[in-house]
């Protein structure tokens, strides 16, 4: 039997049920609330699946910027930088670029959409996205995202400040680097987002998409998929340290 009830404790509510049906998947319990005609029950489960897949997925991205300032101060930021892009570059960049190859331009677009609804961006961090046909590019827009937009900024839903402050103190660069899209003070876990580009541009000589970096932690960051690689300006290859490859090279 459902028992969403709140938990005092946290301000939210949370599955209180018999130990059997506990560990039953809310997806099941939302599917079951449908067959049987339940619409509230279904309604409130619909939006339970966001607030119970939060905590840990922020857990992970707190846990990660923090993991990156901690070698970054005993090791400097280049050891830093260094373990970041291995572990990148290798099987999940790689499975990246060949899947996204043999997609269209918009099928990248469309399947990135997918994985960033489930990133609890936007204001009410349940997946919220800006989409838009910029001419010769598409923009997905986050606004913020749900890891270092949120965490720049600070949550919230969850009542915690930016991670840029206390009791975090996460580390942002302390000089401009070609890996850090010639900026100082960017977040080192937002240093992904430039290997993002970086790691396709060595396998392909392009980058699959590019990201619209804010300084301003209250505005929005972005992505930007180019519908052809001869319509990537030349500034994003310049900003990593990169010359753009000449009209026809490289894969995109």
């Amino acid at each position: 039997m459902l028992r969403l009830v709140d938990m005092a404790k946290l301000g939210r509510p949370v599955r209180q049920e018999d130990w059997d049906d506990l560990g039953i998947a809310t997806q099941r319990k939302l599917d079951d609330a449908i067959e049987d005609g339940r619409t509230e029950d279904a309604k409130e489960l619909s939006q339970y699946t966001i607030t119970e897949s939060k905590p840990l997925h922020d857990l992970f991205c707190d846990w990660i910027w923090d993991l990156l300032t901690q070698v970054a101060k005993r090791s400097g930021e280049n050891a830093m930088f260094d373990v970041l892009k291995s572990s990148q570059q290798t099987w999940m960049l790689k499975r990246t670029w060949k899947g996204f190859l043999g997609l269209s331009v918009k099928e990248r677009v469309q399947l990135s959409a997918e994985m960033m609804r489930s990133h609890h961006g936007g204001p009410e961090q349940d997946g919220g996205l800006d989409i838009v046909d910029e001419g010769d590019y598409y923009a997905i827009r986050f606004d913020p995202c749900g890891s270092g937009g949120r965490m720049r900024r600070g949550d919230p839903v969850d009542g915690t400040p930016s991670r840029l402050g206390a009791p975090y103190n996460f580390g942002t660069t302390q000089e401009a680097h070609d890996w850090s899209w010639g900026k100082k003070d960017v977040p080192y876990y937002c240093l992904h987002c430039a290997v993002n580009e970086m790691v396709p541009m060595e396998l392909g000589g392009h980058p699959l998409w590019v990201t619209e970096f804010n300084r301003d932690p209250q505005k929005p960051c972005g992505w930007r998929f180019y519908k052809e690689a001869e319509k990537i300006p030349e500034e994003y290859y310049n900003r990593l340290g990169r010359e753009k490859p000449a009209a026809g090279e490289g894969k995109y």
